[in-house]
């Protein structure tokens, strides 16, 4: 009886399609990830609005976009807490699947993983006290200026202040209480931390914003079915205003989408143009 109706199912099938009756296509497989069905991905705990801790979970702006991005996917997430030292190797050494920081592509760093469509163009500001505030970036030539260990921010430092005097540290938290502590004169960051930092100590200032590059996800070499997989989730993501919600949800007004993004991504929806 079973092997009769499998026939008649399949009969079935075969008249439909020849009717030009639509049948359900099978659902694509979730990409290969280091743990099946799971996206592990590597975090800051200090980097607001980015990737944060908040009442013991991680939160942030792109640890929101992973989420919708492995929502896509048809994978569950789970994040790590890391160093941004420990990032990229940790992906290349398939400990972590992505991660949920917007890294800056360079030659260098494209040798050692993969990356996928930009998420964005980095930007950047030199924050110091303001009883001796540094007032453009060029400025610190001459001074000693923080920076997170392993930072793409640190050539293009040197490169706009030559002479300047680099001091790495592990994390956002420790490059703070050294400027704070008058241990270096700045602080030279990401844009959007940059200004959670001005906002939330207001004895400090920020320099002028400068570009850094293009930002996107690392995944590792050794996936390429992965990475065409978050490409396309990404494309989806930025298509149907997902992309924009988050970034007007974690960043002020006056922080704005990058033109650029918008001509990478042609139908993006534009963020709300910002009060004068």
């Amino acid at each position: 009886m079973t092997t009769r109706r499998n026939a008649l199912g399949l009969a079935a099938m075969v008249a439909g399609l020849a009717a030009g009756m639509a049948v359900p296509a099978l659902a694509a497989a979730p990409p290969p990830t280091i743990t099946r069905g799971v996206l592990t991905v590597a975090y800051r705990t200090d980097d607001k609005p980015v990737s944060f801790i908040a009442d013991g979970k991680p939160t942030g702006f792109l640890v929101e976009f992973e989420e919708a991005i492995a929502a896509k996917l048809g994978l569950k997430v789970r994040f790590v807490a890391t160093s941004f030292a420990s990032m990229l190797p940790g992906v290349r050494n398939h400990i972590y699947d992505t991660a949920a920081f917007a890294t800056l592509v360079t030659p260098a760093r494209q040798k050692a993983v993969a990356f996928t469509t930009p998420i964005g163009y980095g930007q950047a500001r030199l924050v110091s006290r303001s009883g001796a505030a540094i007032g453009t970036v060029d400025g610190a030539s001459g001074k000693t200026v923080a920076i997170t260990q392993g930072s793409a921010l640190i050539p293009l430092l040197r490169h706009i202040a030559p002479g300047v005097k680099v001091r790495e540290f592990p994390n956002i938290a420790a490059s703070l209480n050294a400027l704070i502590a008058g241990q270096v004169n700045g602080l030279f960051t990401g844009l959007a931390t940059a200004n959670a930092l001005v906002k939330k100590h207001p004895g400090l200032v920020a320099s002028q914003t400068v570009t850094t590059g293009v930002a996107e996800y690392p995944v590792a070499k050794g996936n390429p079915k992965l990475l065409k997989a978050m490409d396309r989730a990404i494309g989806e993501l930025m298509e149907d205003g997902t992309y924009t919600k988050l970034f007007v949800k974690w960043n002020p007004p006056a922080v704005r989408i990058p033109d650029q993004l918008y001509k990478d991504y042609p139908g993006m929806p534009h963020q709300p143009p910002a009060k004068a």
